[in-house]
């Protein structure tokens, strides 16, 4: 499992007019995330475009979180979820995460 670091103790509370929204490809790599994606993470989009969606997990998520949203995934279902993320100063913030594949992609 991927260790990012530094982390801080400092909760980032989103507003309720805040919208993450991120898409990756099959393998988890990003693909699109958009603005209040980069607001709250502290991360710029060229950092963030083509790395593992795992460069925001928060090494307090257990692996087994992720482990049922691919299996769940694979299995043609929609998986929505409690995700603790790591902003790049090490600040964390919570979202509801729901994750689907795209009508296009799914087989």
């Amino acid at each position: 499992m991927r260790t990012n670091l530094p982390v801080t103790q400092n909760e980032v509370q989103l507003s309720d007019k805040t919208l993450i929204v991120s898409k990756t490809n099959l393998k988890g790599q990003i693909t699109y995330i958009n603005r209040d994606f980069l607001d709250i993470s502290g991360f710029s989009e060229s950092e963030l475009i083509g790395e593992p969606h795992n460069v925001v997990r928060h090494p307090d998520m257990p692996p087994e979180a992720f482990v049922d949203l691919w299996n769940t995934l694979k299995a043609g279902r929609p998986w929505i979820g409690m995700v603790k993320n790591r902003c790049k100063s090490g600040d964390f913030y919570w979202v509801e995460a729901h994750a689907g594949r795209s009508l296009k992609t799914a087989k």
